[in-house]
């Protein structure tokens, strides 16, 4: 299988479905979906579609839902390391070979879904002189752009090889946007007004992956966001820190009278690690809005981000590539708009007796 084609075989297994033959033949003539290519594969010729054709499969034959408005979810934890940007990724890459016109926003300033996203490719392979990528480098525009009257939204976005996945990448001068923001009236507003409903009209899911700090740019995100997915990681450190994001998060849905959805998704469990199971069930049990299923630490979910694939499209056949498609399917069933605001949809200031784990 050649890098540009995706075998028919391997496009099964990605979207789990069982292609009907028939009905597939009836979908390419009325031209619902791409026709099927020949290509060759070592000594044997294949057929399959080209990496583009991917999301017009997925529409028809994919096991995540559309939406019947746009929505915008943000991705945030107080903790680094815990596979936020695995999760980022996972769920735009997904959601566009599905079909559905996605934009990851970046908004962490070490930058890790934007290169995951393959902006390194845009600005060379190395071979460059230093000036010459710096350059590059600095003509990137970002949010500081729009932000400052350089650049229109639609100027910063930039594509990937999925005809239908984009990005607007972190660039240095986050710092210095997140600071501005600071200094104007409707400060917590900016990016709602300004990136996320403008993107709202052209997209169908808008990504925002936050840095693991609480600073003004993550204030905004969760304030544009309709659905917040937050990351778990089943370790001890993780599980004391998320005493206190519980309050804090809890005391900002009161302040700002916010009603978005929370998703709490466990991550790095080991089910060979006693301690780490115990953590992730009682996130099962104690924390509303836990995902039943999670992401395991696995090697190959590494490799899968280092080839710029999601882990379903690099090992579809793996345990940890069969349960993170159980998660997306669980998450994107609970994707809503946000509501106005009457009664707390949860208390997140609830008291929760938190066991004392050795």
């Amino acid at each position: 299988m050649t890098a540009d084609f995706i075998s028919y075989k391997k496009a099964c297994q990605i979207f789990d479905s069982n292609l009907d033959k028939s009905k597939l033949l009836e979908l390419e003539a009325s031209g619902a979906t791409a026709p099927l290519k020949k290509f060759k594969s070592g000594a044997l010729f294949k057929k399959g579609w080209e990496m583009k054709d991917l999301p017009s499969i997925g529409r028809e034959f994919g096991f995540l839902p559309s939406f019947e408005s746009p929505m915008s979810i943000a991705v945030f934890t107080t903790k680094g390391g815990v596979l936020k940007t695995t999760l980022t990724y996972n769920v735009a890459r997904m959601a566009a070979l599905h079909g559905l016109r996605t934009v990851v926003v970046g908004l962490d300033m070490q930058g890790d879904v934007t290169n995951t996203l393959g902006h390194e490719d845009h600005e060379g392979d190395g071979s460059e002189l230093t000036e010459e990528l710096m350059r590059k480098i600095n003509e990137t525009q970002g949010l500081y752009d729009v932000f400052m009257g350089n650049a229109l939204v639609e100027e910063t976005l930039y594509s990937t090889e999925l005809p239908n996945l984009f990005y607007i990448p972190e660039t240095p001068e986050l710092a210095s946007l997140a600071e501005s923001i600071g200094q104007i009236n409707r400060r917590e507003y900016w990016l709602t007004e300004k990136i996320i409903n403008p993107l709202k009209e052209k997209f169908d899911l808008v990504i925002m992956d936050c840095s693991p700090n609480w600073n003004k740019l993550t204030t905004n995100a969760l304030v544009a966001c309709d659905t917040l997915l937050s990351p778990l990681e089943c370790k001890i450190n993780n599980f004391r820190n998320f005493k206190v994001f519980k309050h804090f998060l809890g005391e900002f849905l009161d302040d700002m009278r916010l009603d978005f959805k929370t998703i709490f998704i466990p991550t790095k469990f080991s089910n060979q690690k006693k301690l780490s199971k115990e953590i992730a069930q009682w996130y099962l049990e104690n924390v509303p809005g836990c995902t039943t299923g999670g992401i395991r630490e696995s090697v190959v979910s590494e490799e899968a981000q280092a080839m710029r694939l999601s882990l379903i499209e690099h090992a579809p056949k793996s345990n940890a590539a069969i349960e993170m498609r159980s998660l997306l399917m669980e998450v994107f069933s609970q994707f809503e708009p946000k509501k106005s605001r009457v009664t707390p949809r949860m208390d997140m200031n609830k008291s929760t007796e938190f066991p004392k784990f050795n």
